[in-house]
């Protein structure tokens, strides 16, 4: 009955692993070649902060998770991430600000206002609701310095060169291994 057991759960856990493991091929999939889809899939998306508009909220180097919106629910005081314009260059960049108001045109589209915290200025930008990626759930402090890490040049470098010595260490035990079991028989 214990060997059902244990191969039961061993067959879960394989199963497990493979369900998590393809589920972070799409995502990293979907972040490669079509970042904006992303949230749709799975419903959240996360961000680096990378300027104090928002502290002590929100501190650079943060990382913060926002969710697929409801642009219906969404109410001034929510905090959102966006897409803007911010220097009037043509390349829109992501931000995450405060609802400052939402009103409707003569077209009946509704037009967000955002502002940075303490400010009750809004920005200078106007966002439709296209612009609006997500809406904030949480943040996790300074997990944005380890990702910065790893997308650098350094970082991946290091990663690479640790997974080839973990590779070449578990190769070796495993040929050692044989190698006994081999000389055990003789």
């Amino acid at each position: 009955m214990k060997s059902e057991t244990k191969t039961t759960m061993k067959t879960v856990g394989t199963i497990a692993f493979f369900i998590f493991s393809g589920l972070l091929v799409l995502y990293i999939l979907l972040e490669l070649f079509v970042p904006d889809m992303t949230i749709k899939v799975f419903q959240f998306k996360p961000f680096v902060v990378i300027t104090e508009s928002m502290e002590p909220v929100i501190d650079v180097d943060d990382m913060v998770v926002v969710f697929n919106p409801n642009v219906d629910n969404l109410v001034v005081g929510d905090i959102i991430t966006f897409k803007a314009d911010i220097d009037y260059n043509g390349t829109k960049e992501t931000v995450t600000h405060y609802i400052h108001s939402i009103t409707e045109n003569t077209d009946g589209d509704r037009i967000f206002r955002t502002n940075r915290y303490g400010s009750t200025t809004p920005d200078t930008w106007i966002l439709q609701e296209e612009d609006i990626i997500g809406v904030y759930g949480f943040r996790i402090p300074q997990l944005g310095v380890l990702i910065n890490f790893i997308k650098s040049p350094f970082g991946i470098a290091a990663i690479s060169v640790n997974l080839i010595v973990i590779g070449a260490i578990v190769y070796l035990v495993k040929s050692g291994k044989k190698h006994e079991e081999v000389t055990e028989e003789v």
